[in-house]
Formats: structure tokens, sequence, C-alpha cells
């Protein structure tokens, strides 16, 4: 018995000491107390400070924030919820440090996958490492996606689960199917959670079409229904994120829709309830991109990277009369990328060994799992070309339920980066196995050898002439005007030395590839020649799999991005006009930066007119596009901007940030002297160009009802002023001896804010495009304004009490699972 459990156990125990090993070794900087500075996680931190600062001083959960734009939900920001599943992430992390955890759970989810095909251990080990080392990793890691990297490595025991159920084992099958779901919605990206519901339905068909050539359709019905039901039973402790999302979204540049004519020559291309293709296209990878799986720096790798001393480019600089030093601190961050998106952080690297395995799959692989498997990686290859494959993608984005919401196509490519690792290790365990006729697995090696060196010399031959190395939107045209003044013989050097070295950047990266490819292929070869050892063969392959990933990974996330703990909290340090203006005690100001509007900061010191978030609602986007952007004193009077921020000189001529108070705010909240109404949104949006007095409101006739014929009146000692702030509930006093109508300068959202007027419910209207509006009786009040979604309150108790049901229900299969262990080895 005991050696039954130590045989079935400690194989699992050094593969999990292996995952933590290479963790640590590759993220190696954590251990001498450094940390990463991730951009989007810096911006995240910025704007979601005052809801976590009000949480931690309050204890009230924050559902709203006036840190940016005005106002807004913090849905997607920073929203404490009762999801207890949560906890099993905190388990399967071990509690380890970013990014340790990252890398650990991606090869613990893999390992699981492979495990569950009842691969050979050191097989499932070496899919491990070359799914979680895929550069794709390290690359979202350093741009500070958090969600996005968990909820991909959740992908692996997600189709685990599935595939287990399909074979027979429902119980297991579910929960692990439900429990991972479960986390990979929990983590909140919706786009990768997409993305692998696509691929469960290439599952699905495949199986059954397989159950119908097998006579087992009944089975497969079962498997089906136990897969929805926990399917089902996984979304539940998320209701809380999905309801206030779904809600969200309806009035967020996302899923919302503007009302406003577009001027002539610029109708949007924006899908029904969903983004502009535009905009939702932008990062498509080109189809010859592809091949960065390859040769990584086929296109430069990242937009701005490092050049060595030895480059063209720096001994370019130089003699251009540029000192060394200076030429050095140059070529540390040099345009690089050169290809069609906007900006990219690395080439999508799977490693050189894995494509190889990957093709002789294609080959000797004899299962159907092949062909959903290929329609997956097809299917995420097509995504990811967005708009370089418009025929394909266009009707996607125009009739795929949902997918209308979603950006930067390129991101599909997580679907092959899941299953080429998937099926390459089926081609090696079929190796290892014997399961292959030798003679067989000869032929069909050197056929591999042959595509996939040959694609790496035809990349050879394309570097030179071939390629241009350059392109119409390069970033080296800009970074050298500004760095030669525009001088256009020394912009002619610059160029051609920089095209030279991404030349040389691609070649050696494709010699490299190619070196590994015929490497494997002749460990390979020799293992089926019986030269060396099934141990020392798989042992061989996985330190090059390894060593091969991990280096080029280091490029994304070496040494370089790793800060010390004072370092990563300088970027939170405010400016001297931040400084300056935290003087002031009222509880509720806004800040207007003319220098950086799209600002994080700002939100993390102040409450901002700006902002920085992909999801602002889409009437704040119409104000800044007709009205902010335009500098309108009327519209920045409203949105109560007490303080200008702009950019000055000093007495040496050099720029630095000032500020100024704006006479004009017009406070928190203010009775109005007149009425404009609107007969549209384009008249509401005009009617704001040149309003009567700061103090008229304009209002869509659609509201009239609601204010059933008020004449808004004040008297010269009318007041209203705030008593209380929060970030769900804010209470002010007023005094008026007429019935007046007040503005608020805060943001207009329906789904959710109600006001009380003396503690009896009343209307709000939306005023001036995107304020609240409510109508005072005469009187002193005490008015109430609540944030009480029920999309938040109702969403959580069901959030609460269907994650504790999985985690019982997780308990109860776990331990039936052991019984059912221990009677077998009884028996």
């Amino acid at each position: 018995m005991k050696q039954n459990w130590q045989k079935a156990v400690l194989p699992h125990v050094y593969a999990i000491l292996i995952f933590l090993a290479l963790s640590f070794v590759f993220c190696f900087p954590v251990l001498n107390g450094l940390e990463i500075k991730q951009h989007d996680t810096v911006q995240w931190q910025a704007m979601s400070q005052e809801a976590r600062a009000y949480k931690d001083s309050t204890g009230i959960n924050p559902i709203w924030t006036n840190a940016m734009f005005g106002g807004m939900p913090t849905y997607q920001i920073f929203m404490a919820q009762d999801n207890y599943t949560y906890h099993l992430h905190t388990l399967l992390t071990l509690g380890l440090p970013k990014p340790v955890n990252f890398f650990f759970l991606a090869m613990l989810g893999f390992y699981i996958l492979l495990q569950v095909m009842r691969f050979r251990q050191w097989v499932t080990i070496l899919g491990a490492i070359a799914f979680a080392f895929a550069s794709y990793t390290p690359i979202i890691i350093s741009a500070g996606h958090d969600t996005k990297m968990f909820t991909i490595a959740y992908m692996a025991p997600l189709l685990a689960g599935i595939l287990l159920t399909y074979r027979g084992r429902y119980l297991i099958g579910g929960i692990i199917t439900c429990i991972t779901l479960c986390l990979m919605i929990t983590s909140g990206h919706y786009q990768m959670v997409y993305y692998m519901l696509l691929l469960c339905l290439f599952i699905g068909i495949a199986h059954l079409v397989n159950a119908i050539r097998q006579k087992q359709v009944p089975q497969y019905v079962k498997a089906t229904a136990v897969l929805l039901f926990f399917g089902a039973l996984s979304v539940l402790p998320s209701t809380v994120s999905i309801w206030t999302t779904t809600e969200f979204s309806k009035f967020t540049m996302r899923g919302g829709h503007s009302e406003l004519t577009p001027p002539p020559g610029q109708e949007s291309d924006k899908s029904a309830g969903g983004l502009d293709k535009g905009y939702a296209f932008q990062w498509s990878q080109g189809p010859f991109e592809t091949l960065t799986i390859l040769s990584p720096n086929l296109y430069g790798g990242p937009t701005y990277g490092p050049l060595s001393t030895s480059s063209k480019t720096y001994k370019a600089i130089t003699q251009l009369g540029v000192p060394q030093v200076q030429a050095e601190q140059i070529v540390e961050n040099m345009p690089r990328y050169w290809g069609p998106q906007p900006m990219v952080d690395g080439g999508i690297y799977w490693g050189a060994v894995i494509i190889f395995l990957f093709v002789l799959a294609l080959f000797v692989v004899k299962s159907f799992h092949k062909w959903w498997i290929l329609a997956g990686c097809i299917l995420g290859v097509f995504l990811a070309w967005g708009d370089h494959f418009a025929i394909f993608n266009y009707f996607i984005f125009d009739h795929l339920p949902l997918y209308n919401k979603f950006r930067a196509p390129s991101q599909a490519l997580v679907l092959p980066q899941l299953l080429v690792p998937f099926l390459a290790c089926w081609a090696l365990n079929d190796v290892v196995t014997n399961a292959i006729n030798k003679d067989l697995l000869l032929k069909q090696l050197k056929k591999t050898v042959y595509i996939t060196g040959g694609l790496c010399l035809l990349l050879l031959v394309a570097s030179f002439g071939m390629l241009d190395f350059s392109s119409a939107t390069d970033p080296a045209k800009g970074f050298y005007q500004q760095f030669t003044g525009g001088n256009p013989q020394a912009m002619d050097t610059l160029l051609n030395a920089m095209i030279e070295d991404r030349a040389s950047l691609m070649r050696i990266d494709t010699f490299r590839t190619l070196a590994i490819i015929l490497l494997s292929a002749g460990l390979i070869w020799a293992f089926i020649k019986q030269k060396i050892q099934m141990g020392q063969f798989l042992a061989a392959l996985t330190i090059i799999v390894a060593l091969d990933q991990m280096l080029i990974d280091s490029r994304y996330l070496g040494k370089r991005f790793y800060v010390t703990p004072t370092d990563y909290k300088s970027s939170f340090a405010p400016s001297p006009v931040d400084q300056a203006i935290k003087q002031d005690t009222d509880p509720y100001y806004r800040v207007f930066n003319t220098v950086n509007f799209m600002d994080a900061m700002s939100s993390y010191h102040h409450r901002s007119v700006g902002g920085y978030s992909p999801v602002k609602l889409a009437r704040f986007q119409d104000l800044i596009d007709h009205q902010i952007s335009k500098g309108n004193p009327h519209v920045i009077n409203m949105l109560n901007a007490k303080y200008i921020i702009f950019a000055d000189n000093n007495p040496q001529g050099q720029q630095q940030l000032a500020y100024q108070v704006n006479p004009g705010a017009l406070g928190n909240a203010w009775f109005v002297d007149s009425l404009v109404w609107a007969k549209n949104a384009d008249d509401e949006m005009k009617a704001l160009d040149s309003l009567p007095t700061d103090h008229a409101a304009v209002i869509d006739v659609r509201f009239k009802p609601e204010l059933n014929g008020l004449a808004p009146a004040k008297d010269s000692s009318s007041r209203i002023k705030l008593t209380k702030y929060g970030l769900n509930q804010l209470d002010y006093t007023s005094s008026n001896s007429k019935p007046g109508f007040a503005v608020f300068s805060d943001i207009y959202y329906p789904a959710g804010w109600n006001v009380y007027i003396d503690g009896k419910k009343d209307e709000i209207v939306r005023v001036n495009y995107l304020l609240r509006g409510v109508k005072i009786p005469a009187g002193d009040h005490k008015i109430e304004m609540k944030f009480e979604p029920r999309s938040y309150y109702l969403g959580n108790a069901i959030t609460r009490w269907s994650s504790i049901l999985m985690l019982l229900i997780l308990a109860g299969a776990i331990a039936f699972e052991i019984r059912k262990s221990v009677k077998s080895q009884q028996a």
C-alpha cells in the first residue's frame, strides 16, 4: 500500500519541484527582493487608488469612483465580491510572488492536461515547460496583463476536464471543468474565455462525429449534458462580475452606441452594440508575421528594444559625431519593429522543438483528436490576422454573438499556443512508446525536416532583398526625424543602418531555429535507431526546450525589467503640482490635466476630468471628442474642474508642469436659472457650444414628462452644499425659497444611481448631455445620491452562495474519488 502510494504521488511531487525551480530560476531577480514594473499594472493601481483607499479606510465596498472621467463604475477596475472559489486560485499558485506564480500555474495546468492524456512522465514535464515559456507569456506579464495570463493558464486544465468527461469520467471530469472554467471567468479576461469556448465547440463537434462512427451517441449525450451542467454551474460564482459587466457595457465605448450623427465622410463602421472595426482590428497580425513562431525577430522583435554596440546603427550614430557614451544610451531603446501592428512587445515564439514535433504530429498522430486540434489552430491564426483576412474576420465580427465586444484580434493566437504543444507532445509520446512503425516514422521524420528546415532556409533567402525590413508606418522614421532634426542625409544613413540590423536580427534567430530543428531531428533519429536510451533522449530534448524558450523569453522579461520596491513606489510620487493641489481640503474637486489628458496618475492623486480606461462611458467619449478637445470653458466648468494643469516654462526656459485655479468651476451642484430644450442628441451637444449662462441646463425633450412643466427659479440666497462625500453615496443640503432645478457635476448613469429628497425617492434627469439633474421643491431639504445597482447587490449574493456550493461539491467529489481509489487498492 505504501509503495503504491509513493509510486502514484512522488512523480507529481518531483514535477512540481521542477516547475518551482524553473520558475524561480527564470524569475531570479525576485530572490533579490526586486519586482517587475508592469505598465498596465501601474496604470491600474493609479486608476483604482481612490477605490482601494476608500475600502481600506471605511470597510465599504466601493462600486463607483470619481477619480477619472468625472466618475464611472469600478466594475472593471476594483470590485470587492464574495467569490470564495478564488481561494482555490491562491492554493494552486501556492502564494508565490509575481511573476513566479504565472509560470508555475501555467506549467501545472498543462501538466494536468498531459497527465490526463496518460503521456509518459517526462513528456508531460517537457510539454508543461514548452507551454509556460512560450514567448507570449513573458510578453503579457511584462506588460501587466495579469488577468489575461491567469485565464490562459487555466485553459489547459479546462481542456483536461472536458476530455476526461468525454472519456466517461463524468464526476471528476465535470468537477475539473467546472472549477477551471470558474477560475477562468473569475480572472476576468472574457476575450480569452470566449476563444476557449469556441474551441470547446470544435471539441464537441469532433466527439459527436466520433460517437456516431463508434455508435456511442448515448455516452456522448450523457457526457455533453454533464459538461453543460457543470459549465452552467461554473458561471454562477461570477454572477456579480458578469451581470455588472453586461449592464455597464451597454453604456461604454465597447457596447454602447453614440446617438450623435457622425460628420459626412466619417460614418462609423461600428457594429450594433459593439466596437468600430477600425478600433477593434488595430492589432491585427500580418499573415507573414505569423512566422515569428520560427524566427521571433522576423519583424524586429519589440517596437522599441536594445541593439548592441557592434550594430550598424551604433556605428552610424557614432559616425554622425555622437559621443560613444551617448550613443550607447541611444541604442538601448531603438525602434526595431517594422510590422503592421501599432506596436508589439515581442515576436510570438512557441519553440523550435515544439514546431518541429507539431509538424511531425500532423503525419504520425492517427487519433480523431488531431482534427479538432488542427481546426483550433487554424481558427486562432485566421482570427489573429484580423483585417488582413477581412473577408473572414469582418463576417465573424458582424455575425458571431458578442465577438464585436473584443479588440486586438492578434490575441487569438492563444489557441494555437495551447494546441500546438499539446499535439507536439502527442507525437513525442507516440515516438517514445513505439506506437509508430519505425520505418514509417523515419520517413515522416525526414519529411518534417524538409518542411521545417525548408521554411527556415526560405526565410534566410528572403532576408537578402525580398523583405523591406521597413514600412510606411515604421516608428524609426519618427524617431530619427526627432534625433537628426530632419536632416535627409542623416535620416537615410540611420534608416539604412536600422534595416541592416533588422535583417541581421532575423537571420541570427532563423539560423538558431534551424540548428535546433536539426539537433532535435538528430536526437529522434538516434532514439529510433536505439543509439540512445529513452531517458537520455527525453532529458536532452527537455533541456533543449527549456534553454531555447527561456533564452528568448529573457528578451521580454529579463533582469532589466525588474526594479527595487523603492523605485516602484516612486512611480506614484506626487509632482510639485500634485503636492500643491492636494493642500486643498475640499473632499470633492476635479483637475483638468491639459498636458496629458489620458493620464492615470492624475487619478491616483485627484479626482480627474481625464483618466486611463479602455471602457470609458460612450457619452463621456462623445464629450471628449466634441467639447473637451476644443477646451469649451462651459463644459470644463460644469465638470467642476477646479484646477487646470498645464505646461509652462521655468526661468531657465525649461518646460515644467504648472497649475492654476479655475474661478469658473461650478462646484458640486448648483441651481439653474434657465432650461434649454434639445430635440435630439445632436441638438443637445450643439447647445453646449454656446450656453446663455453657465447656470443654464440643456435637457433632451424626452425628459420633459419628469419635470412636469417646471419653470425653475432660485432666489439670491439659494444654495446646495455637499455635506458628505462617499463613493457609493453623496449627501447634500439645499435651500431655496422657490421650486428649482439643480444640476450636479456628477456623471449620469441610470443603471443604479438613485436620488432621495428627505428620504423619499425621486427622479434623476440627464442634463448637459451627461450630468445629473434633479427637481427640488421649495424650502430646505436633505438630498441623498445613492448608487444601488441591483446587478451588484443581488449578483453578489448569488456569487456568495453559489461559490460556497461549488466548494462543497468539489470537497464531496474529492472524498468520493479518494474512497473509490482506496477501495480499488484494497481489492
